[in-house]
C-alpha cells in the first residue's frame, strides 16, 4: 500500500516496551476499603490483595501482571487466623501471577501512606498471642497452614510486612509463614518476622521462609535481603533464660523457630537472632553482611527437629561457588554454626567476617566443635577455599571448652569428602596459637594448605589488652597490632573474591560499627554496617581501620514493634 511505512524492527521494539510501561498499574489495599472499589487510587482501595481467599468482586476480578504494584497500608493489620477480625484474609493467600524480567510485580509498601501519624508496616498476622513460654495449646493452630504461599511464580517482590502471631502443635508436616513453591527471581525483603509460639509436645519444624524447588532447579536466583528473624518474644525466646530438659544440651537454654528451609540462593543484610535454626538451604551461593546471634539448641526431641545450624548449605548448584563476606556472629550455643557445600571445580571466598562466643554448647567437652565445615558437591572435580581478612576468637574463656574451627569433611550423604586447598591471608586469630590450630581435616578428605602470610596470632589478653573486645565485635583501637600489618591485595583479587566493588574484600568494616539491622529498626541502636576502602595501609582481620576509636556495641537490645 502506498503512503503507509513499514515498522522496522526497532519502531516494534520501542512499541513493545512502551506498551509494556503503560500497562504497568498500582493497586492499593487498605483496612477500610471495599473491594467494590476500582483499587487504583489511596482513596478507593480494596479491603484485599489479589489471591486472599476472601478478595471478591473488582479485586477478584483483577489479574496482576508485569510491572504492577500492590500498596498495602502502613499500619493496618491483616488476619489469617481469626475470623472474626477484619480483615480477614479468609483461609489463605495464594499469590499465582508473575513479573517478567526487568518488571517484576512489587507487593509492599508506600511509606508516605499509613493509618496514623508516621509510616509502621502493614501487619499479616496469624492472631495468636505472644509468649515467651510454651502454650498449651494454639488459639489458632497453623501447623499446615501458610500465610502467604507464593505458587509458582517468579520475578515477585514481596517487601515491608511485619508477621507475627504463627503458632503451631504437630509433629507432621511443615509449614511457614511464607512458602515459596518452585520460584524464581523473588524477593523476599525488609519483613519482620517475630512473635511465634509452639507447644513442647511438638516438632520445631514451622519455619518463617520455605520453599520447594521446581522449574528453576537450584538456580532460582531469589533474594532475602533486609529481613529481621527475631525469636525474642517467641517461645524460649529472651525472657525465657530456663534450659529445656528436652532439648540436646540441658545445661543451655534452648529456642523455637526456623528461618530459612530448603531454598536461599543469595542470603544478605538480615538479622537473625534467639532461634533454634537459623537457615538449611540446598542452593546458597550469596551469604553477606548478615548479624547471626543468640542461637540456641532446639526445644524439641532430635527425632523431630533438625539440629541447630547458622546456615546449613547441605547441597549446592554443580560448579558453584560461595561467597562469605561482612558477616558477624556471635553467641552461637551449638555443635555447627555453617556447613558450606562447595560445586566441582568451584571456590569458597570467605573474608571481612568476625566469629566470636562461639560453640560453646557443652562445657565439660574439650573437643574442638565444626564452626564452619566445607564439604563438596561431587565426587569428582576439586575445591578450593581463600580465607583471608577474618577477625576469629577461638574462646572468650568463660568454659572448658568449645573453640571454633574449620572442619575440612569427609563423605557423608548427600554430600562427598573435600578435596583441594585452603589458602590462607591477613587473618586476625584470637587465642590459637598457631594457624593450624584454626583447622582440620578429617580422615577421608583430601587437604592442601597454604599460609600466604601476615596471620596474625594473639592470645586473648593480648587483644584485649589493646582494645580487641567482645564489646566492640572486636573491631582495632587506636594502637591494635592489626592496622596497617596486612598483606595488600590487588584490585583484581578483589574483583574475583566478590562482584561487588563497594562489599568486596578491597573493603573492610569499619572500626566501631555494628551491624546492620534489615532497614527495619526493630532492634534499637543498630546501625548499617559502615565500610572503609583499603588503601596501601591495608589491616589484618575483617576490620580496616578509619582513625577513631571504637564505641562500645549497644546493651539492652530489644525488639519493638513498630
Amino acid at each position: 500500500m502506498r503512503g503507509f511505512a513499514r515498522p522496522t524492527l526497532l519502531s516494534l521494539i520501542v512499541y513493545f516496551m512502551i506498551s509494556g510501561m503503560a500497562s504497568a498499574a498500582t493497586y492499593y489495599v487498605a483496612a477500610n476499603g471495599s473491594d467494590t472499589n476500582n483499587g487504583t487510587s489511596k482513596t478507593t482501595p480494596w479491603m484485599h490483595a489479589p489471591g486472599m481467599a476472601k478478595c471478591a468482586s473488582t479485586c477478584a476480578a483483577y489479574k496482576p501482571a508485569a510491572g504492577d504494584s500492590i500498596i498495602f497500608r502502613g499500619g493496618d493489620t491483616w488476619h489469617y487466623g481469626n475470623s472474626s477480625a477484619s480483615p480477614y484474609i479468609g483461609s489463605s493467600w495464594t499469590w499465582n501471577w508473575s513479573g517478567s524480567n526487568g518488571s517484576p510485580i512489587y507487593v509492599g509498601v508506600d511509606q508516605t501512606w499509613s493509618a496514623g501519624g508516621s509510616w509502621v508496616r502493614p501487619v499479616i498476622s496469624g492472631d495468636n498471642p505472644l509468649s515467651t513460654g510454651f502454650v498449651a495449646g494454639c488459639t489458632y493452630d497453623q501447623s499446615s497452614s501458610m500465610g502467604l504461599n507464593l505458587n509458582q511464580v517468579s520475578y515477585v517482590t514481596v517487601d515491608n510486612f511485619e508477621w507475627p502471631g504463627r503458632c503451631w502443635s504437630g509433629t507432621g508436616s511443615y509449614s511457614a509463614a511464607i512458602y515459596n513453591y518452585e520460584t524464581c527471581h523473588v524477593t523476599i525483603s525488609n519483613n519482620y518476622f517475630h512473635g511465634w509460639t509452639t507447644v513442647v509436645t511438638s516438632a520445631d519444624n514451622q519455619m518463617v521462609l520455605g520453599n520447594a524447588n521446581g522449574s528453576c532447579g537450584l538456580t532460582t536466583n531469589n533474594v532475602i535481603s533486609g529481613n529481621v528473624f527475631d525469636g525474642s518474644d517467641s517461645s524460649a525466646g529472651a525472657a525465657n533464660s530456663a534450659a529445656c530438659s528436652a532439648g540436646f544440651a540441658p545445661t543451655y537454654p534452648c529456642q523455637s523457630g526456623m528461618g530459612i528451609y530448603s531454598e536461599g540462593y543469595d542470603i544478605h543484610d538480615n538479622v537473625f537472632r534467639y532461634m533454634s535454626n537459623m537457615a538449611v538451604t540446598n542452593n546458597t551461593v550469596y551469604y553477606h553482611d548478615n548479624l547471626a546471634e543468640y542461637l540456641y539448641t532446639s526445644y524439641s526431641p532430635a527425632h523431630i527437629a533438625p539440629h541447630s545450624n547458622v546456615l546449613n548449605n547441605d547441597q549446592n548448584i554443580a560448579g558453584a561457588s560461595i561467597y562469605f563476606y561482612n558477616n558477624v556472629v556471635r553467641h552461637t550455643y551449638v555443635t555447627e554454626d555453617f556447613f558450606l557445600t562447595i560445586g566441582a571445580g568451584g571456590s569458597a571466598y570467605l573474608f571481612n567476617n568476625v566469629f566470636f562466643d562461639n560453640m560453646k554448647y557443652n562445657a565439660t567437652d574439650t573437643a574442638p566443635q565444626n564452626c564452619i565445615t566445607f564439604q563438596a558437591q561431587s565426587p569428582t572435580g576439586t575445591e578450593s577455599l581463600y580465607f583471608y581478612n577474618n577477625t576469629f576468637d577461638n574462646d572468650t574463656g568463660d568454659d572448658t571448652g568449645g573453640g571454633c574451627q574449620l572442619q575440612f569433611f569427609n563423605t557423608s550423604a548427600p554430600t562427598f569428602g573435600w578435596n583441594g586447598t585452603a589458602y590462607f591471608e591477613n587473618n586476625h586469630l584470637i587465642g590459637y596459637g598457631t594457624l593450624s590450630a584454626l583447622y582440620t581435616c578429617r580422615p577421608g578428605a583430601n587437604c592442601g594448605f597454604k599460609d600466604n602470610g601476615n596471620e596474625l596470632l594473639q592470645t586473648e589478653a593480648a587483644a584485649n589488652g589493646q582494645g580487641y573486645l567482645p564489646a566492640n565485635d572486636y573491631a582495632p583501637t587506636s594502637g591494635g597490632s592489626t592496622i596497617g600489618a596486612g598483606t595488600v591485595n590487588s584490585a583484581s583479587t578483589c574483583s574475583t573474591f566478590s562482584s561487588s566493588t563497594s562489599a568486596g574484600l578491597c573493603w573492610g568494616t569499619s572500626d566501631g560499627a555494628t551491624e546492620q539491622n534489615g532497614s527495619g529498626g526493630e532492634i534499637a541502636n543498630y546501625p548499617a554496617i559502615s565500610t572503609v576502602q583499603r588503601g596501601p595501609a591495608w589491616d589484618i582481620g575483617a576490620y580496616q581501620f578509619s582513625g577513631a576509636s571504637a564505641p562500645s556495641a549497644p546493651t539492652g537490645l530489644a525488639a519493638v514493634v513498630q
